[in-house]
């Protein structure tokens, strides 16, 4: 088996040539937390193999860079578990859980947003980010699907994109309790998993079919 063919046994994303001729490796990790154990691995195979060392991604995960061509199997293996834990990850920033400003759980809230991402066939993929404030350190309104909380519950936004043509979301809910918000966001998903053209992101999509259309699909608007 040639390394190739190796790589494409591997989960999506999980290594990727470099320009270099090098590799990097992703180690699987959720929510941007590794305890103490995983930690322990990764720095023993980084050690073990004179590797560089590692970096943090923007998505809140872990990369290894540096990895050669003939030692790319042993990485993997000694890695256990690699590759994104999600097809369509939910970013959230620490929220009560350990930011002063932090007015909702965003990191559970986040956990369980990936989760639901993993329910639908998506036409592209769908960034999402859950901030525990309307500070939104997640760039809640620059994603696909957007959380931020307040003291009266979560708002809810769809549409943003961060990219070339940058977008800010549509405000769909405010001061909603999480089963509301995630309610509406399954509805947004939904109508969006069913009529989008191939490839075509949530921002696009919305300016497509109008934001009145959107709003009766997920909230039943006429």
């Amino acid at each position: 088996m040639d390394i190739k063919e190796y790589i494409d046994t591997l989960p999506k994303k999980a290594a990727r040539p470099r320009p270099d001729g090098t590799y990097t490796v992703l180690p699987r990790m959720r929510h941007g937390k590794l305890d103490a154990a995983r930690l322990a691995v990764i720095s023993r195979v980084v050690e073990a193999n004179n590797l560089p060392g590692i970096r943090i991604t923007a998505g809140q995960q872990v990369l290894i860079d540096g990895v050669s061509e003939d030692r790319l199997k042993a990485v993997v293996e000694a890695l256990g578990e690699v590759g994104p834990a999600y097809k369509h990850n939910a970013q959230g920033c620490l929220g009560t859980g350990g930011c002063k400003l932090g007015q909702q759980d965003s990191r559970a809230a986040a956990a369980r947003l990936s989760e639901l991402l993993e329910t639908f066939d998506m036409p592209c993929k769908v960034k999402a980010g859950v901030s525990g404030c309307p500070m939104c350190c997640a760039e809640s309104m620059a994603r696909d699907v957007g959380l931020f909380g307040k003291k009266g519950g979560w708002t809810v936004s769809f549409g943003g994109n961060a990219g070339k043509r940058v977008r800010c979301g549509d405000i769909l809910a405010e001061n909603v309790s999480g089963d509301e918000a995630f309610a509406i966001i399954a509805k947004a998903l939904a109508f969006y998993a069913d009529n989008a053209k191939k490839k075509e992101r949530t921002a696009r999509f919305v300016e497509r079919v109008g934001l009145d259309a959107l709003k009766r699909a997920a909230l039943g608007e006429d």
